[in-house]
């Protein structure tokens, strides 16, 4: 299944929407939102359902400070 490119296509998908917060790197509003498999995941904030999907590790100039080692 390719990554959902809308918000539609996320909810159809299996996405459910968690809450909205600041990000604690950027200070950028960003969505969590559940994946179908269960894991809590950040995207930029999106303004309706035909908004383009994209997920906030990719902007974010903090994401590096959130991985964890494997």
């Amino acid at each position: 299944m390719a990554f959902p490119k809308t918000r539609d296509e996320m909810i159809a998908q299996g996405y459910q929407y968690d809450n909205h917060a600041d990000c604690r790197g950027c200070g950028e509003n960003i969505e969590w939102y559940t994946t179908p498999r269960g894991k809590k995941m950040p995207f930029n904030h999106m303004q309706g359902g035909d908004s383009e999907v994209i997920a906030h590790f990719t902007t974010c100039p903090k994401a590096d400070s959130f991985r964890r080692a494997r």
